[in-house]
């Protein structure tokens, strides 16, 4: 196979100097968010760039520039005048600079994806039995080649935004401003769920933390909210199966003739919703992460779960560490595709998160579910104590935990004949 150069456009380098040499107030600052020496592969353009980057906006043009060049020795690197002539005469007008940026950033991802494919594969030849390691190191080096989103930080904007959040506040009333749970004494006190949240729900084995946190994913789907569950404890269709029985109230291991009705209209509802499940046992939180960007990409997600943190894999030279860097990359997460995540989280014998404190400092929410009086076979008092709540008040919630239909509810008096 014959070498070949890496993809690069010296026109469009040529172009975007020219656009800075021609309306440097204008374009030079534009260019600087937009690009950095990296997205020169050129060396005289690299040159150019760093130089003009260098100088201030108001007094950048072709005199000083060249000026600065011939003060640092790199005015012969470049070729002399005549190629600061020739960037200077390749742009009539500068109308066309956000098209050249464009395509300088994506002859530069397309350098990085190469260069990347070629660190793989040296990797690959070099592995030594730990293959999955090596896998992670690849993937999260695939995903830090997407450029991240620059988030705009002048005090203006920030303050339109945040006057933008008071006035739904207020027009919300005693309405909740986030994404509601279904059961209203939670909604209440907690405000819903926000994007950007990790909410952890934790709990002993056995209290029902699955079947909370798939019921509201399944309840904020019925209500066109595209969500996604990441299962890493049950298979996908064993979720499908306990979502029908949950909608439909029907026992799975007593299931009756007159219960495929009921049953058949909960099947119809889910197919329609957009409710997403991915199988997650053994993954690490990158692999969680990436499939999360897809889906936020492909369907736009608004809500996901996780179940749950301790049967992910991070990074770390012990087993708290590991859980650490689980937790920091939910956070993550949650930040960079602006959705409200549900962490589920098992509970150590005293009461307290399992095997990392970093979970409960990460978290902007923690529910913890506790068995509320003697436990029952078919229906079970839970309190959910809200002990942290960056949104919200911190208090203790009654709820009913159907247990034979794996369903919560707000807290009532239970009919005998429900």
């Amino acid at each position: 196979m014959m070498d070949r150069l890496p993809p690069h456009s010296p026109e469009a380098e040529r172009a975007v100097i020219g656009c800075c040499i021609l309306s440097p107030i204008d374009c030079l600052p534009a260019c600087m968010e937009a690009i950095n020496n990296g997205h020169f592969y050129n060396l005289r353009n690299k040159i150019l760039w760093e130089t003009a980057a260098g100088m201030a906006a108001d007094q950048l043009d072709i005199i000083s520039l060249r000026q600065t060049l011939k003060d640092s020795g790199q005015f012969d690197k470049i070729g002399g005048d005549s190629y600061l002539s020739e960037c200077q005469d390749s742009v009539p007008s500068t109308a066309n600079l956000p098209a050249w940026l464009e395509l300088l950033v994506e002859k530069r991802i397309s350098r990085d994806i190469i260069a990347a494919c070629a660190r793989a594969i040296a990797d690959a030849y070099e592995a030594s039995g730990d293959t999955g390691a090596v896998l992670d190191r690849i993937e999260a080096l695939i995903l830090s080649i997407r450029p991240n989103q620059k988030q705009c930080s002048e005090i203006k904007e920030l303050v339109r935004q945040a006057i933008g959040k008071i006035e739904t506040r207020f027009l919300n009333g005693a309405n909740i401003t986030g994404i509601s749970t279904g059961l209203h004494d939670l909604d209440r006190m907690s405000d819903g769920v926000h994007p950007g949240e990790m909410v952890v729900v934790a709990a002993f084995p056995g209290t029902g933390k699955t079947a909370l946190a798939v019921n509201i994913a399944v309840r904020a789907a019925f209500e066109g909210l595209p969500t996604a569950i990441f299962s890493a404890e049950m298979q996908p269709v064993q979720l499908v199966v306990r979502s029908i029985c949950s909608e439909s109230r029907v026992n799975f291991h007593r299931v009756r003739q007159d219960d495929f009705p009921k049953m058949m209209e909960a099947v119809t509802r889910l197919s329609s919703a957009p409710l997403y499940i991915e199988q997650a046992n053994q993954l690490s939180i990158a692999q969680i992460c990436a499939m999360g960007r897809r889906l936020k990409q492909k369907h736009g997600i608004k809500l996901a779960v996780i179940d749950y943190i301790q049967l992910l894999r991070g990074t770390g030279d012990n087993r708290e560490q590991e859980i650490s860097s689980i937790s920091k990359g939910v956070k993550a997460m949650a930040m960079e595709l602006d959705i409200p995540i549900l962490a589920l989280s098992q509970l150590n014998d005293d009461g307290k998160l399992r095997e990392s404190r970093a979970i409960g400092q990460d978290a902007d929410t923690i529910w913890k579910l506790e068995n509320n009086g003697a436990v029952q076979p078919l229906v079970q008092p839970i309190k959910l104590a809200i002990i942290k709540c960056r949104h919200g008040a911190t208090g203790g919630i009654d709820l009913t935990f159907m247990k034979e239909y794996t369903r919560f509810e707000n807290m009532r008096k239970i009919d005998e004949n429900d």
